[in-house]
């Protein structure tokens, strides 16, 4: 014997799978998702991708509450109609929100795969993934105070709290 064990390999999402917001926020598509943070297909799961964006969506609902109140308040039918602004040919509003629920998930898929050895070098590692964690997270919030200035006073970029 060998001592190799074969696991089946999960298969790919079909073509165009998305996770559909509030009807308001446009749907993720979760093979951008996977492509952009660099997934390789059987790296996460796609029951596991979908979850991730779900988790970066409601974060994303939280922090943009608000900001989407008085846009709808305003007859705004969706994000699209927040600005004309276009980044290579895509609504400026639209690519922030992915942006936002990308970076997100991928904070929580980060840190959900932590390295969870005992050794040194797997607690080594397991920094460092908290470090990426962290890194995705703050590009997330970036992309938040980017789209709450949309139309409006420029919001900060950092967010500091004293401990």
């Amino acid at each position: 014997m060998t001592g190799l064990i074969s696991s089946p390999v999960p298969a790919p999402e079909p073509a165009n799978t998305a996770v559909a917001a509030d009807g308001w926020f446009p749907s993720v598509n979760l093979s951008d998702v996977r492509d952009r943070l660099r997934l390789g297909e059987g790296a996460v799961t796609n029951a596991r991708l979908t979850e991730a964006i779900e988790g970066g969506m409601l974060h994303a609902f939280r922090e943009l509450a608000d900001w989407r109140t008085a846009h709808v308040l305003a007859g705004i039918a969706d994000l699209a109609g927040v600005t004309e602004l276009k980044i290579n040919n895509r609504n400026y509003a639209v690519v922030l929100w992915e942006r936002i629920v990308r970076y997100f998930a991928g904070a929580d898929l980060a840190a959900d795969y932590r390295d969870v050895t005992a050794t040194d070098q797997g607690l080594d590692r397991a920094a460092e993934k908290d470090l990426t964690s962290d890194e995705l997270r703050r590009r997330a919030l970036a992309a938040v105070a980017d789209l709450l200035s949309l139309g409006g006073t420029p919001v900060p970029r950092n967010r500091v709290e004293l401990i």
